[in-house]
């Protein structure tokens, strides 16, 4: 086998509570999963040792050393003394959106490399050195992460929830947002148990009553268009709008989606581009 190909979908936080602190790091739980968004990853064997990165699609403003997606291969390679390998990421999840893009990506060569080399090792170890939530991305589905993003609960849930996302042309850097959650300092009581029963119970209208995203209101500081966002989306009939991951990516999100379609006809004329369809998998 000299190239392997392996197809990573994006996520979205349908609920999002900080609950704590532990080091530099906040501690999380949130109920993830995955959507039918993906960012595509091949990866090939090379004669020399040279790891070489391709980047097509939506454009990752970083230098080579900085990207995600290098690091990965990069660190494959020095683990297990592979050979060089050529990266081609294929981009279509939003850059800096909260639809966990770059985990997607380290994601996606850990995988691809594993089978490329055909090493039996359980990639989650390498992953959690390279992201918080990068375990949970290499799998997906619905789970809860929880601690810093790294403690995965796989989630039974068989309900399909349809949804409308609005990307926004700026990102927000989780760094900031957390920090800025910090200074601001207001604590709500955490919904993510709440909101797991209402799903596994087919409760969609109890999801919808507790569901929210401690990151929002630091989020809106750095791009004010958020709240519009979500605002148009209510007022226009959707059930419930929420922010993913810190932003700044919105979404709306329903049970039905002849209501999904219904609303997003009704609301295309106005975002244009920045929105589109997608549902859960």
């Amino acid at each position: 086998m000299k190239k392997v190909k392996v197809k990573i979908p994006a996520k979205v936080n349908l609920t999002l509570d900080v609950v704590g602190t532990q080091g530099n790091y906040h501690e999380i739980a949130s109920l993830v999963a995955s959507v039918n968004v993906y960012d595509v990853i091949t990866v090939e064997k090379r004669a020399d040792n040279k790891i070489v990165l391709n980047m097509k699609g939506e454009k990752v403003d970083c230098s080579l050393p900085d990207n995600n997606a290098y690091k990965a291969a990069k660190l494959f390679s020095e683990t297990f003394s592979t050979g060089g390998v050529t990266v081609t990421v294929e981009k279509n999840i939003p850059v800096g959106g909260g639809m966990g893009g770059s985990s997607a990506d380290i994601a996606g060569v850990l995988k691809g490399m594993n089978a490329l080399y055909e090493i039996d090792f359980d990639m989650g170890e390498l992953a959690n050195t390279l992201g918080s939530d990068v375990k949970y991305m290499l799998e997906g589905g619905f789970a809860v992460i929880s601690g810093r993003g790294h403690i995965v609960e796989e989630q039974f849930i068989s309900s399909t929830l349809y949804l409308i996302m609005i990307k926004e042309e700026k990102s927000i850097s989780s760094r900031s947002c957390y920090k800025k959650y910090d200074e601001i300092g207001k604590r709500s009581t955490p919904c993510t148990k709440t909101a797991v029963k209402a799903l596994h119970g087919g409760d969609f209208d109890k999801y919808v009553e507790v569901a929210k995203n401690d990151l929002y209101i630091p989020a809106k500081s750095f791009v004010p268009q958020l709240q519009s966002n979500v605002e148009l989306l209510k007022s226009a009939g959707a059930p419930l709008a929420l922010m993913t991951g810190s932003g700044s990516v919105v979404f709306a999100v329903f049970d039905n989606q002849k209501e999904r379609d219904r609303l997003y006809k009704k609301i295309k004329p106005v975002f244009g581009d920045k929105a589109f369809k997608a549902k859960t998998l």
